[in-house]
């Protein structure tokens, strides 16, 4: 069948799955109300006077002018929420991670938004801006937004020294952090007018976790199987030891992630690497691999087919290692989140998952987001192996 045939079948096939749930499960019920201000509340704002004086994440009361036309969106996983949002074209700078295009990252936002890297540099490094390249840009932003801390100047410095407004944002994730993913896509919504479109993005991620969640929601905790991630990168590519105790799609999906008994549970960082004897006496029942793994020499791949010891585990044994798409390689990617989840739902439980194949999730997902399905585009960047059973000793 030809590819695009087969996605739009299983598009369709997904979005009925995603409206009804799943019958077979006991359907997972909406929170109460969904964090962050509400519709009401933006209107309440955008009402008051000529400019919407709101407060950012950090506590400081910005004035905010209407009818923005230019941006600057700096930070891991500000220029992302920009693309959720569809507004990149607003966009007058990028981050020097966004600009790369010797070793450029396979970021789902810049495989469907190419122009991006076109984009001129409001700084030297990732993550620092300059007032003296903000303002000598051709195009004078109207607001400056940050997402996470800058440690080489201050918000309040910043704007400043450049004259132009700017709210500082926290990039969320999918769990126990919701409540800040929720206030920084509204607060991106309302200062551009996009509040509708923040709110469907904001009903997408809860129907898909919901779906997630009515799959499994009968699997009790001695039923849970046990899974290792390997190769996890923040963002360099490491081996198969590297690995992480705070990992989302394993908080969306009800399975005994290894790595906690190893890390820190206090981090959020993440990234920490176990000796191969404790890999070998977790026998977990299937082991994922964050495909960034793949541009390495010896990638974590290389490190399985090369180990007795590791080859003797169950989950080679009986071909359970699988792909992933990376989740942190410039903030938390949260469809790469979701997409991961799939995957190993399908992979620990398939009889969860019968009707779901994950490529076809996966641009599903992206198409909603992004206006297109992007997988196999992203693909290329992992040998073709993401989403899929990983070929050993071939």
């Amino acid at each position: 069948m030809d590819y695009h045939i087969g996605i739009m079948a299983g598009l369709l096939i997904i979005i009925g799955v995603l409206i009804s749930g799943c019958a077979s499960t006991e359907k997972a019920q909406p929170p109460e109300s969904i964090p962050g201000p509400s519709i009401i509340d933006l209107e309440d704002i955008a009402a008051t006077n000529s400019g919407i004086v709101l407060t950012d994440a950090i506590g400081r009361e910005v004035t905010v002018p209407r009818n923005i036309t230019h941006i600057l969106c700096s930070g891991p996983g500000c220029m992302r929420y920009l693309s959720y949002l569809r507004e990149t074209e607003k966009a007058v700078a990028a981050d020097q991670v966004e600009r790369d295009t010797v070793s450029p990252a396979p970021l789902p936002y810049l495989v469907a938004n190419p122009q991006i890297r076109t984009l001129p540099a409001a700084g030297k490094v990732t993550d620092a801006i300059e007032p003296s390249r903000v303002t000598g840009l051709n195009s004078r932003p109207d607001l400056i937004i940050l997402m996470g801390d800058n440690p080489q100047i201050s918000a309040d410095e910043l704007q400043r020294r450049t004259g132009i407004p700017v709210i500082v944002l926290q990039d969320g994730d999918l769990s126990y952090r919701r409540n800040a993913m929720n206030y920084s896509l509204r607060i991106m919504g309302l200062v551009l007018g996009k509040t509708e479109r923040a709110e469907e993005v904001i009903r997408f991620f809860d129907k898909v976790t919901e779906n997630l969640q009515a799959r499994t929601s009968t699997i009790s905790d001695f039923q849970q199987k046990k899974s290792y991630l390997g190769g996890y990168s923040t963002p360099n590519p490491e081996g198969l030891f590297s690995t992480t105790s705070i990992y989302m799609p394993l908080r969306l999906i009800p399975a005994h992630n290894m790595a906690e008994e190893y890390g820190n549970q206090n981090s959020l960082s993440g990234a920490f690497s176990i000796p191969k004897e404790a890999l070998i006496r977790m026998a977990p029942d299937a082991i994922f691999l964050d495909m960034t793994t793949w541009s390495l020499k010896e990638s974590a791949v290389a490190d399985i087919e090369k180990s007795e010891s590791i080859n003797g585990l169950p989950a080679v044994r009986q071909d359970e290692v699988y792909g992933l798409l990376p989740t942190a390689l410039y903030g938390e990617d949260h469809e790469s989140d979701l997409i991961n989840a799939y995957v190993i739902g399908k992979a620990l439980y398939p009889e969860k998952f019968t009707d779901v194949d994950p490529k076809v999730m996966a641009d599903y997902i992206y198409a909603f987001l992004y206006g297109e399905p992007i997988f196999e585009e992203l693909n290329k960047n992992y040998g073709g192996m993401a989403l899929s059973r990983i070929p050993l000793f071939t």
